[in-house]
């Protein structure tokens, strides 16, 4: 299998890593790091910080995005009538978010000729990972790719995220990512 696995914080990925390399015994994964809607960057770099000694600890492959906040945001303003700010956490925002990123992973997975790609934002208490799965595979078939959705509860997999990371000594931020959802 050739996968990569779109992440946005070492906590999240936990489940999901141990989940294929553990029970679904896959080998060739590759996680990409890909969230220009972290803010501020220091808090980016706290996050990535996370995600390569992870990496390191289950010995996989790492690709890191490039930081595009203001290409980010830049994308999120022209798509939503109103200020970003007037939209609540999992709202229309937050779709265009999971959209502007997961559009960048299909796009790398096809690029570097992965098959498959996944999200860790599918496996979560707090999105709408219905949405979450509808946009991946709208992406794969535009891209000619599969996509995988993790059919994990959320509830066990947040609860495993909290055990394992806590065990790794890893950071667990205290919200979603972008400066709207500071608020």
């Amino acid at each position: 299998m050739f996968m990569i696995l779109h992440l946005c914080c070492a906590p999240c990925a936990l489940p999901i890593i141990e989940h294929l390399l553990i029970e679904q015994k896959v080998k060739d994964i590759t996680l990409y790091f890909y969230n220009p809607n972290i803010f501020p960057k220091q808090e980016y770099q706290k996050r990535l910080k996370d995600v390569e000694k992870i990496a390191k600890i289950y010995k996989l492959k790492l690709i890191k995005g490039l930081y595009e906040h203001d290409k980010w945001l830049d994308y999120i303003k022209k798509l939503l009538p109103k200020s970003p700010e007037k939209y609540p956490e999992n709202s229309e925002r937050c779709l265009k978010c999971f959209e502007f990123r997961l559009e960048n992973t299909a796009q790398c997975a096809r690029k570097m000729k992965f098959k498959e790609f996944g999200a860790t934002l599918s496996v979560s208490l707090y999105k709408n990972t219905r949405q979450i799965k509808r946009i991946g595979k709208q992406l794969a078939r535009k891209y000619g790719l599969i996509y995988r959705p993790f059919n994990l509860n959320p509830k066990k997999a947040y609860q495993a995220s909290l055990k394992i990371s806590k065990n790794q000594n890893l950071y667990r931020q205290k919200y979603c990512g972008c400066e709207f959802s500071m608020i």
